[in-house]
């Protein structure tokens, strides 16, 4: 996801995080009993996630001055609150090297601010696969998107295709392609195919919320089929459009995740069509938006057989407006602006909660987050992958990364080698 909007708070506590950031890679290890820890761990670990039982010790070093400070931990569900939750505060002593050490005793499972002094602050987290943020999907969950598919299923496929020589050579060919979708939508995106006869593995890739579009280099991974999708109005359909979230809110028949999710699934359709594609092996990755969709298409279609979703956007809607600003906030203003009462706008949400989808995910999934996410937070990441349907499913932490984890390479190479098995 890509978005300029926050509100003075929220880009004040992200300037205040970025100091932390400057000398994460020092930070020492934790002190914390890994025993009974479970498999999925911090890589590369910086004492700033505890996954074993307490008590818990913060041992890590700090972007401060030497001398006494007051150390404070705020819990994320309070953070846009008037009057934050501190749970623990004590006056501690920020060594001559720039080290704490700080006993935290027990935490309940959860993600936590820490506050040093006015100007430093950083997000720690305590057991996340322990987190509760159950699935609040209404009874006609099923069937209201069973009703959804029904209808994307009376839609002809019927792709067009405009051949992009530059990103195609001996080896693959690259095309722009373009389908209709549910509800008159039209969806597609870039698929580069490789040349020689046979069938291959296919990797379909969800773009980001607004995020640019993206062209394979047809040398790269010449054995696969690579597909990154454009939902409707975003990537090649963007025509200098910036916000999609708080469109259609008036009903679940109209908002704009109601097509966007189809084309999702119609991703899965087009792909599964080629000649030359594996079907047996279909795997998906995304980021943010992207890591939505990827979860959603394979709640919504089986023939997914593994998914690596990053930082996935649009989970927990309820918790998310009480752990930052962006998007649920810019959600209310139009809701305001419209008329919506606030617990009719909560229910309808629910249809497009990827937490409810979850439980709908059966193949295996690795997925990743940054620790310092200030836009699609931990706790929201969690409320998806601790309602996984799947117990085949690990995660990976960067404690020093916020949201891009497309910048992080260790991810990719954990992400492709974990895909490349399927």
């Amino acid at each position: 996801m890509y978005s300029s909007r926050f509100s003075l708070n929220e880009i004040r506590r992200r300037t205040a995080r970025l100091r932390i950031f400057v000398l994460a890679l020092l930070a020492l290890p934790s002190c914390a009993s890994w025993d009974d820890a479970p498999t999925g761990q911090s890589v590369p670990d910086m004492g700033w996630l505890f996954l074993g039982k307490a008590p818990y010790t913060l041992q890590t070093k700090v972007d401060a001055a030497p001398g006494p400070a007051t150390l404070q931990l705020v819990t994320d569900l309070s953070l846009m609150a008037e009057v934050p939750d501190v749970v623990f505060s004590r006056d501690v002593t920020v060594a001559d090297d720039s080290t704490i050490t700080v006993k935290l005793g027990r935490l309940a499972p959860g993600f936590y601010e820490v506050r040093l002094r006015d100007s430093v602050r950083w997000n720690i987290g305590v057991r996340p696969e322990a987190i509760v943020s159950a699935p609040d999907a209404q009874p006609d969950f099923d069937a209201f998107w069973a009703e959804t598919l029904a209808e994307l299923d009376e839609v002809p496929l019927e792709p067009e295709w405009a051949e992009i020589p530059e990103f195609s050579n001996e080896k693959r060919v690259c095309y722009e392609v373009r389908y209709p979708s549910w509800g008159g939508g039209v969806s597609g995106g870039i698929v580069s195919i490789p040349v020689a006869e046979g069938k291959y593995p296919v990797c379909i890739q969800y773009m980001g919320y607004g995020a640019p579009v993206y062209y394979f280099d047809p040398n790269a991974d010449a054995d696969r089929i690579e597909f990154a999708v454009s939902i409707r109005d975003q990537g090649i359909f963007k025509e200098g459009q910036d916000r999609w979230i708080d469109r259609g809110l008036a009903s679940r028949g109209t908002f704009y995740y109601r097509g966007a999710f189809c084309d999702a699934k119609r991703a899965v359709d087009f792909v599964a069509s080629l000649d030359k594609a594996d079907t047996a092996r279909i795997v998906s990755f995304g980021e943010s938006q992207g890591g939505a969709l990827t979860c959603v298409a394979a709640a919504l279609d089986s023939r997914i057989k593994a998914i690596a979703p990053a930082v996935p956007f649009l989970g927990d809607y309820p918790d998310y407006a009480k752990i930052v600003w962006w998007p649920v906030h810019e959600v209310f203003l139009q809701a305001d602006a419209e008329g919506i009462d606030r617990e009719d706008l909560f229910r309808m949400l629910t249809y497009f909660d990827v937490k409810n989808f979850a439980p709908r995910i059966h193949c295996p999934v690795y997925m990743s987050f940054g620790l310092q996410d200030a836009t699609c937070p931990p706790h929201t990441n969690f409320a998806i992958y601790n309602n996984l349907g799947t117990e085949n499913k690990r995660f990976y932490c960067v404690p020093y990364c916020g949201h891009a984890m497309w910048e992080i390479a260790a991810w990719s190479t954990e992400r492709a080698a974990f895909l490349s098995s399927f």
